[in-house]
């Protein structure tokens, strides 16, 4: 539609130049398709972009979906290593980028590409000599552009990793922001976050400074399509060797060719980086994921086993050789020294690294085995590191069982003793706790997060440090609710304070990734000697407190 403007142009002049009889009838018809052509080629390509754009949304949702998909099956470590800058970058820049790609060279690339080998097809139809003379315009603009791209080309890797690093640098610095004024490291830290934004800009304008030279050659030199041809046709046609009628159409037709030529140089830069980003997105579409069944498994006992079990996060084994079984109806509880391994033994429980060596088994099958949603429905987990969403105190604890009932919820509450502090909330169940629960206390997000769990019901349940952050009082009354919540089922606890697993059914002792001991309270009391010293050491922080002298004053 937006070459026939051109034909028709060139229809009219014609007829003025052989002094045709013009009638007003004719005038108004050829106006009438020059309009018609162009308000076709408004409607068409507002059609086209509508569709286009319809669609392109419509994969982004599909792109992401498919990649939080990915991420939930990825390992921990993989997640932990790449880092939170890096797949915000992933899942919203760089999916966000192929819109331009999905949305744009359907309705506006391919037709750029398509006009000029059509337009330059007719002038060579009409005249190969005009054909070669009207191509004049397109080495002195390709030229740059190959220029630009080849440099682009090298840049854009460190580019990218450069975007990578500041967005990881500014999530750091404000997730720490707590810990930056506590600690008056503002100086320190702001220096290590300015200096990563300083350098995205400045690599980021060293390379514009490069490309810009380049866009004002190819842009200010491609468009002129008639570079060549008006002299040289000119100078043919006054030789009397090309008829006029030639001359005026190949002139028309060649400008008609010069907005879709640079238009189409414009999506080359645009996808040169969107391979390069697509790129990166198919690494992590592609990179390492959980093992796991796609078939459902029926449980018929909840007996958990450990079977020669060796892991490392990346190249030191952090457990090693470790075997221990966890009996349905009974409690199990790992202790140790900081670093001695229990939570990467909990964390390997719910899948969330693979192991090295050995195999963790349920009711006698390798975990592997259950999909991850599978194994996720028989265990409720409550981590010393919880979370909550910024919604409401009800959907967080609904998260346990999206099919609950508010009173299911609220008795969940009741026995994670958090029932009493939400009611006095000016909103009650429906106040907003704010990113990662920060509207509440440490003691206050635990309890949400054992509820959770209680709501959920699993038949295996394990707690990490559950108690952590509650106060005395509290901790007795979780204590009593988690007695009667493990009643027929396999619990394994994680615990520094000693004093709450005493009447663990087996009591599992670590020491650097190696499993030294197991057995009852009173057998490690009286067998093992790093038991007794850990359960002293417990005793003594019991009676712990600060000394304070009085002075007398004059």
């Amino acid at each position: 539609m937006g070459v026939i403007p051109f034909l028709l142009t060139y229809d009219i002049i014609i007829k003025f130049i052989e002094k045709s009889s013009i009638g007003i009838n004719y005038l108004l018809i050829m106006s009438g398709g020059i309009i018609l052509s162009l308000f076709l080629k408004g409607y068409l390509y507002f059609q086209g972009l509508n569709a286009s754009h319809e669609a392109a949304f419509d994969t982004l949702m599909g792109m992401r979906i498919k990649f939080v998909e990915k991420m939930r099956k990825a390992p921990l470590g993989e997640i932990n290593a790449k880092g939170v800058g890096s797949y915000k970058k992933n899942l919203i820049d760089d999916i966000d980028s192929v819109e331009t790609l999905l949305a744009h060279m359907i309705p506006e690339g391919i037709p750029f590409v398509i006009v000029p080998i059509l337009i330059y097809t007719m002038i060579f139809v009409t005249d190969w000599r005009l054909g070669l003379l009207s191509l004049g315009s397109i080495p002195f603009g390709f030229i740059p552009m190959m220029f630009m791209m080849k440099n682009g080309t090298k840049k854009m890797p460190m580019y990218y990793k450069s975007a990578e690093d500041m967005n990881n640098t500014i999530i750091e610095y404000i997730n720490g922001m707590e810990v930056i004024k506590i600690f008056g490291r503002t100086t320190d830290s702001y220096k290590r976050y300015k200096d990563s934004v300083e350098g995205y800009r400045d690599f980021t304008l060293d390379w514009f400074r490069e490309s810009w030279t380049y866009m004002a050659m190819y842009t200010a030199v491609l468009p002129c399509t008639i570079l060549l041809l008006l002299p040289v046709e000119l100078n043919v046609y006054l030789n009397g060797t090309l008829e006029l009628s030639k001359f005026i159409f190949s002139l028309m037709l060649s400008m008609s060719a010069g907005v879709p030529l640079t238009r189409m140089l414009d999506f080359a830069p645009t996808v040169i980086q969107l391979t390069y980003k697509i790129d990166q997105l198919e690494k992590t579409f592609e990179g390492v994921q959980l093992k796991e069944g796609n078939e459902s498994i029926a449980i018929k006992k909840h007996t958990i086993e450990f079977k020669n079990v060796t892991f490392a996060y990346e190249e030191e084994d952090v457990i090693k050789d470790v075997s221990f079984k966890l009996r349905q109806n009974t409690l199990t509880a790992i202790v140790g020294e900081s670093g001695s391994g229990k939570s990467t033994l909990a964390k390997l429980l719910v899948h969330f690294w693979d192991i090295q060596k050995g195999e963790i088994t349920l009711d006698g099958k390798n975990i592997n085995k259950f999909s991850v949603t599978d194994l996720m429905n028989e265990i409720s987990y409550v981590s010393q590191d919880n979370f909550l969403f910024n919604t409401s105190i009800m959907e967080n604890i609904k998260i346990g069982n999206p099919k609950a009932t508010e009173e299911e919820i609220k008795e969940a509450a009741k026995l994670a003793q958090c029932h009493d502090f939400i009611v006095e909330m000016e909103e009650g169940y429906n106040t907003i706790v704010g990113d990662s629960g920060d509207k509440l206390s440490g003691g206050q997000k635990q309890r949400i997060t054992i509820a959770r769990a209680i709501l959920k019901n699993s038949p295996i349940i394990i707690m990490d440090e559950a108690t952590a952050f509650t106060d005395p009082e509290n901790e007795d009354k979780i204590q009593a609710a988690l007695s009667k919540l493990i009643v027929g089922k396999t619990v394994l606890v994680i615990a520094h304070r000693l004093s709450t697993i005493v009447d663990a059914d087996n009591i599992i002792v670590m020491d650097n990734g190696e499993l030294i001991a197991q057995g009852t309270h009173k057998e490690l009391l009286e067998k093992n000697h790093k038991y007794k010293t850990l359960w002293e050491s417990h005793m003594k922080s019991m009676d712990w407190g600060i000394q304070v002298e009085e002075e007398e004053y004059a």
